[in-house]
C-alpha cells in the first residue's frame, strides 16, 4: 500500500513539473524577440560605423617586413577600412597604412589590425591572371596630426552622403 502511494506520488509530482516546464516554454517564447533571416540582411548598416564608398591610394608595411607596398582602400569608416590588395595578410596582423586623402595635401598615417581577408572577385572584363584580396582593417591608432584630417575627411564623406 506504502509503494502504491509512493507511485502516485511520483506521477503527481512528475505531471506537475512537467506543465511548470511547459508554462515556462511557452511564456518565455512569447518574450524572446524573433527576427528573420531575410530582415537581418535588409535594411541599414549593421556596423557601429558608416562605410563610404571611397577610392584611395594606400601603402602598407606588414608588420616586421621590411618593405612598402601599394594597395587601394575600397571603402572607409571611423573605425576601419576595406583594402584590395596583392597579397592577403594573416588575420590578426598589424599593418602600418598611409593613407592618400583625396583633395587634401594630408596623408593619414594609420595602424591597424587585419580582421578578415578573402579572395576578391575580379572585376568584368579585368584580367583572371593576377589574385587580389578584400581586406579588413580595424583601427588601433591614427598618428599625430592625421587624427584630425581623417576625421574632417570622413566628415566631409558623411555631409556628401547625406546633403
Amino acid at each position: 500500500m506504502f509503494l502504491i502511494l509512493e507511485l502516485l506520488f511520483i506521477v503527481l509530482l512528475s505531471m506537475v513539473l512537467f506543465m511548470l516546464y511547459k508554462n515556462e516554454r511557452a511564456s518565455s517564447a512569447n518574450l524572446v524577440p524573433h527576427a528573420k533571416l531575410e530582415e537581418y540582411w535588409k535594411g541599414s548598416e549593421r556596423r557601429s560605423c558608416v562605410r563610404f564608398q571611397k577610392d584611395m591610394d594606400v601603402q602598407y608595411l606588414v608588420e616586421k617586413k621590411p618593405h612598402l607596398k601599394n594597395g587601394r582602400a575600397v571603402d572607409i569608416s571611423e573605425g576601419g577600412l576595406k583594402l584590395l590588395l596583392d597579397e592577403k595578410p594573416a588575420v590578426g596582423s598589424v599593418l602600418d597604412l598611409k593613407i592618400t586623402l583625396p583633395g587634401s595635401k594630408y596623408t593619414a598615417e594609420i595602424e591597424g589590425e587585419v580582421a578578415w581577408a578573402e579572395e576578391a572577385k575580379p572585376a568584368s572584363g579585368a584580367g583572371q591572371g593576377k589574385r587580389q584580396f578584400h581586406v579588413g582593417i580595424k583601427f588601433l591608432a591614427v598618428k599625430g596630426a592625421s587624427a584630425r584630417e581623417l576625421a574632417k575627411y570622413i566628415g566631409s564623406a558623411c555631409a556628401d552622403m547625406t546633403g
